[in-house]
């Protein structure tokens, strides 16, 4: 027991640490407290929580905001988008309290549709539960699609769109739920925008 109470105060003082977080407000200490017990429970070390923390700042710098809401996880919009981050060691974006699941097997929660960096899941996911026009770019991840899940509402649909110059051209829609592990030599990492719902 006081071994762990020990890991849990080094790993806290790690996360202020890395954070950069000067004086506690309620949210701030809340912030750490949750990142403190995730990457303890991922079993990270300071060094991976330093680098996972490096992406998260660097993605809430690229998309004003974002909140982050976990040790690989920012949310916007009231939650209604959010970018998970693999964790240290895994290809598949998940939360800490998510199965890691078997390889090429998708993960995106009921009534959200997501987008992968990478073939099988991999790499960041980015998630919509709401209903818009998104533009990639605003989130860092135009031109980086290669797999999807829809796993909205039964028959909900979500548009991809490749941005030509001049227009916006179709690349797929998914009708959920469904996805793909692969979209494809001829669409791979040229979604620009979605229509989800």
């Amino acid at each position: 027991m006081r071994t762990r109470s020990k890991i849990s105060l080094t790993l806290a003082a790690g996360a202020v640490a890395v954070l950069g977080l000067a004086g506690p407000t309620s949210a701030s200490t809340e912030l750490e407290s949750t990142i403190a017990a995730q990457a303890q429970k991922a079993g990270l070390n300071k060094s991976e929580l330093a680098d996972l923390q490096r992406q998260i700042d660097k993605q809430m710098a690229t998309t004003p905001g974002g909140k982050q809401i976990g040790v690989n996880q920012i949310a916007w919009r009231d939650g209604k988008a959010v970018m998970t981050f693999p964790l240290p060691g895994e290809k598949k974006a998940r939360a800490v309290n998510e199965p890691l699941g078997a390889r090429g097997t998708a993960n995106c929660n009921y009534l959200w549709t997501c987008l992968y960096e990478h073939s099988n899941f991999d790499g960041r996911r980015l998630t919509w539960s709401d209903c818009n026009f998104e533009y990639l770019s605003d989130w860092d991840f135009n031109d980086k699609t290669t797999s999807w899940h829809n796993n909205q509402s039964r028959g909900t649909q979500t548009h991809v769109y490749n941005w030509t110059g001049s227009s916006w051209a179709l690349l797929w829609t998914s009708t959920a739920p469904s996805s793909s592990s692969n979209v494809g030599s001829a669409n791979n990492d040229k979604a620009d925008g979605l229509w989800v719902c």
